[in-house]
């Protein structure tokens, strides 16, 4: 036993209390006794409380062992007593142990005290487990009656072979039934539930009884008209030959949860299509200046302050471009609606990539950028557009918070089967109670005194880095000591398996809009986007019409015989698919390039045109690297006519 026996021993002979304190040390037992012999000491020993078991004399002066048991048994009923005496016939012992005596021994046999002693001790174990279970039961019990109605929750219990449906009166509660209206079916419950829910419900169940568990949500119509969801969970109950033979279970009233689900998919839906006409809103009105700059850009004198506008232009546009793109790419990630293009690639083109996209805005403020690559190559299996993203909006961020002529350094290094990138600046820092948030949407970092920094963006940038890290099974970490001791991040990869990358040699894009030789069609109801466009069209040797509704450039493709027809999609009236449509309609306009060029670029509104017969799915304002290298693949033979 883990712990001393405290025993209170009622004697008043020495030498038979020698004898019997003898025996118990030769046991295993670890006892520890109270020895007293009289009626005052016996009681005040009894209500210290600690006594563990009581042995007592049965012949003794003044009180006997029936009156020491009767004192026991009304001040610690549940003490085990043990009678030791020197003779005790039938009557007597039948009388002892009917009194409440745990047991008896002869003192001519003390061989017996001991294994009478654990016996007694081992059932009043026993004893109190039980009681305890009991009390705990009772406890659970109410704390179960107490959370079912919190959680509006009832039981039920349905017999497989007779279809009868037990149920708690909280069951009763959440469908809206008094006991007395209960029919107690299976088929009773079902002529509730609601009709959209009853074959699903009945398929489920039927697979569930080979399985031996059932988990369903769906509706129920209570009598009063009310529609109501509900949870309900069961596990089948088998009889002891393996057959089964009822389902005990729970059903929850989950209408909250649902409404709340329903409300989270209306705000997402509301906020993803609320993104997407921001785009083209922002979209349509940038075409034309996109197009108006690069067209003053070539039509200007080439003095050294006109090139420094157009490249402060260029770079400012080209940034507003970037904020319409994270709006939209932050919302499909979140939505698992981009699905990475991931292929071995060398860290180092990677981050040189992400360097010259993030050059213009370093240099702009004059910060010093230092690169400290391995000499190794290092290989991670990745979507590089993607990646070069997520590198290119830390460089951004160290660059936009970090004061005029500041330093930015970007290293990388290889680390037990990662590879560690990190990104360090001199800039404003981070608050320590920012750390953990600053890669929550539209989070960004406020100084001291609860003002948000100024800076540009919208607080996505870094949103974007942790989505696109974690995509590729990485991640990222902010470190800062603080507010104007500069900001590190550090993201972490897995190498590749295979530490090498197959180079396929591909023709370099010219930059701008050269030599181009095609009878092109622009469509787009907004006049300032299409005419710019066909100006910048014409400046590259094209013959470029425009046409400011589908029906115009129906009439107009029937004369102009264009090679390409460069189409808006979201015009009123005839939409730019139906017009694709009608022109694939026609045997002589099957070999004409179909280019969308469009405010709306989600992978959906791609796949849409591809359907309506476009060849070319281009967002708005495009970029013309983009557009030249679209012509540039145009096979000579099949889309290209020259103009004569």
């Amino acid at each position: 036993m883990s712990a001393a026996v405290h025993i209170l021993h009622l004697e008043d002979d020495p030498a038979d209390a020698r004898l019997i304190h003898e025996q118990l040390k030769r046991s295993v037992l670890d006892v520890a006794v109270t020895l007293t012999g009289t009626p005052e000491a016996f009681e005040a020993a009894l209500a210290q409380g600690n006594i563990d078991l009581v042995l007592s004399d049965y012949h003794m002066p003044r009180f006997n062992g029936l009156e020491a048991l009767e004192m026991v048994r009304s001040r610690a009923p549940r003490i085990p007593f043990i009678l030791v005496t020197g003779a005790l016939g039938d009557e007597r012992a039948v009388e002892v142990l009917r009194s409440g005596a745990t047991d008896f021994v002869l003192k001519d046999r003390l061989a017996r005290l001991v294994p009478a002693i654990q016996r007694a001790l081992s059932d009043r174990a026993v004893q109190r487990r039980h009681e305890e279970a009991q009390a705990q039961l009772a406890a659970a019990q109410q704390l179960s009656k107490l959370a079912a109605a919190a959680g509006r929750m009832g039981t039920w219990q349905l017999d497989v072979d007779s279809g009868a449906l037990e149920c708690s009166e909280e069951f009763l509660t959440l469908i809206g039934l008094q006991r007395a209206e209960w029919a107690g079916t299976a088929s009773a419950f079902e002529a509730m539930v609601h009709p959209e829910d009853v074959e699903r419900c009945r398929t489920m169940y039927a697979d569930a009884i080979p399985q031996g568990f059932v988990e369903l949500e769906f509706r129920i119509r209570k009598p009063d008209g009310e529609v109501r969801w509900m949870h309900s969970r069961g596990d089948c109950w088998h009889r002891q030959d393996g057959a089964k033979t009822a389902f005990l279970g729970v059903m929850m009233d989950i209408t909250a949860r649902k409404q709340m689900e329903e409300a989270v998919r209306d705000a997402s839906r509301r906020k993803d299509q609320f993104l997407a006409m921001l785009a083209h809103e922002l979209r349509n009105p940038l075409a034309p200046i996109y197009h108006g700059l690069y067209l003053l850009r070539r039509s200007s004198a080439p003095t050294p302050d006109a090139e420094r506008i157009h490249s402060m232009l260029d770079r400012q546009m080209k940034h507003i471009i970037r904020l319409v793109d994270d709006l939209l790419d932050a919302s499909r990630i979140t939505l698992g609606k981009i699905e990475l293009k991931r292929a071995p690639v060398e860290l180092a083109t990677v981050v040189e990539s992400a360097v010259e996209m993030s050059r213009p805005l370093i240099e702009g403020a004059r910060h010093r950028l230092e690169v400290s690559l391995p000499p190794e190559s290092l290989v991670v299996d990745a979507d590089a557009v993607r990646l070069t993203q997520a590198l290119s909006n830390l460089l951004n961020n160290a660059a936009k918070y970090t004061e005029e002529g500041g330093q930015i350094w970007v290293a990388a290094q290889a680390r037990g089967g990662q590879v560690e990138i990190t990104v360090r600046d001199t800039g404003t820092g981070i608050p320590k109670e920012m750390l953990d948030r600053v890669f929550d949407l539209f989070i960004q970092v406020q100084d001291e005194s609860g003002h948000t920094r100024p800076g540009p963006g919208l607080g996505i940038g870094l949103t974007m880095v942790r989505l696109l890290v974690n995509m590729h099974g990485g991640q990222v970490e902010a470190r800062s000591e603080g507010a104007g001791k500069g900001s590190e991040f550090v993201v972490r990869l897995p190498l590749a398996k295979v530490q090498y990358v197959t180079h396929s040699t591909t023709a370099t894009q010219s930059s701008g809009m050269d030599s181009l030789g095609y009878r092109i069609l622009v469509v787009d109801d907004n006049r300032d986007s299409a005419d710019s466009l066909a100006m910048l069209l014409r400046t590259s040797g094209a013959v470029a019409h425009t046409a400011y509704d589908g029906a115009s450039a129906l009439e107009a493709i029937s004369y102009q015989r264009p090679d390409v027809v460069v189409l808006d999609l979201g015009m009123p009236g005839m939409d730019g698919y139906s017009v694709a449509e009608q022109i694939r309609r026609r045997p002589d306009n099957e070999r004409v390039t179909l280019i969308a060029l469009s405010g709306w670029g989600q992978e959906q509104d791609r796949l849409r045109s591809l359907a309506a017969g476009f060849d070319h799915h281009l967002t708005k304002p495009v970029d013309l690297n983009a557009l030249q290298g679209l012509f540039s693949s145009l096979s000579r033979n099949e889309h290209r006519r020259r103009v004569v």
